[in-house]
């Protein structure tokens, strides 16, 4: 974890602290100046800020404030370093949103592990979904190769929802983001319901998720996720919409056209029968099925049921 990753530390006495950082593979660098600071993050930003209140120039908490207001570099992680009397009392994490601290005298220990914890915290962040929290590609992809690292069977299954463009467009975007949230939580709920503790759910943007159970279990959760995506769905249109079943908007070359209530399109990929490598391969599996799926209509899941190839055949 530590390759490459850049670290300032931005205190009066780095206590060694950019030497122990080094030495355990980051690249650590340090000023004793504020505003200096906030040039090198705009100039170069770093990984990570750990950063002492007394400071030349300008505050400690001043630079927090002003990284955390700037949307470009507000996702910087932040440890402020302060003497445990400074935390005894109830502290207002609005008011100083650092990410984490860390009390004075610094111990080792306890520098490495809130760092490490930094850049977990952070690579979440940043990865999840902004409108469902759910994981994103990342994650997804790492948990997926994971697997396949490991010989693990699974079944994953690809949701798409169909006609959401025509509804976005109808309707507007915050309309949009309401079905999308609706259909995160009903994934979610229908998922941990099974009570596999081996499944993932994650949330590839836009109106594309996945999630990942056991084979033995892949229909019930299709099964059950289209059954109360059905019901659900047409209360988000309205009531004119909901009486005749579709709505007017226009297709991606502008022409007028009638699209029915939104549906599900599942596409169902497992190494139960077959060995897959990859993330890509399973992707492209993926996609020839939901194309499938697609000239059926409404809501339906697909599985890939072909098997490995014995060699000779």
């Amino acid at each position: 974890m530590a390759v490459n990753k850049r670290i300032l530390v931005a205190c009066q006495d780095t206590g060694g602290l950019v030497e122990i950082l080094n030495n355990e593979g980051f690249f650590a660098y340090s000023t004793v100046d504020g505003k200096q600071v906030l040039n090198m993050v705009y100039n170069e930003p770093p990984d990570l800020i750990i950063i002492d209140s007394a400071l030349k120039n300008m505050p400690g908490e001043q630079i927090v404030r002003d990284i955390k207001r700037d949307n470009i570099y507000a996702h910087l992680p932040i440890i402020l370093l302060a003497s445990s009397e400074t935390f005894k009392k109830d502290h207002d994490w609005k008011i100083l949103p650092v990410d984490d601290y860390l009390p004075k005298p610094v111990n080792k220990k306890e520098l490495l592990l809130r760092v490490s914890l930094a850049f977990f915290k952070s690579t979440l962040n940043l990865d999840s979904n902004p409108l469902t929290r759910l994981p994103g590609n990342i994650s997804i992809m790492s948990d997926i190769q994971k697997r396949l690292d490991n010989n693990n069977i699974f079944s994953l299954t690809y949701v798409d929802v169909d006609n959401f463009k025509p509804f976005n467009d109808r309707y507007g975007f915050v309309r949009g983001d309401e079905v999308l949230r609706m259909l995160s939580r009903l994934i979610t709920s229908v998922v941990l319901d099974l009570r596999e503790p081996d499944s993932f759910i994650g949330h590839i943007g836009g109106d594309d998720f996945v999630f990942i159970v056991p084979p033995a279990r892949v229909d019930e959760a299709c099964t059950q996720i289209l059954k109360n995506f059905n019901i659900i769905i047409r209360t988000f249109y309205d009531e004119e919409d909901r009486v005749r079943g579709f709505i007017e908007s226009k297709n991606r070359e502008g022409k007028k056209m009638n699209f029915p209530v939104m549906s599900l399109s599942m596409a169902v990929v497992s190494n139960e029968k077959r060995t897959l490598k990859h993330f890509g391969q399973i992707s492209s599996i993926a996609a020839e099925l939901k194309k499938t799926i697609k000239t059926r209509g409404g809501n339906s899941y697909l599985k890939d049921q072909r098997t490995e190839k014995k060699q000779g055949t």
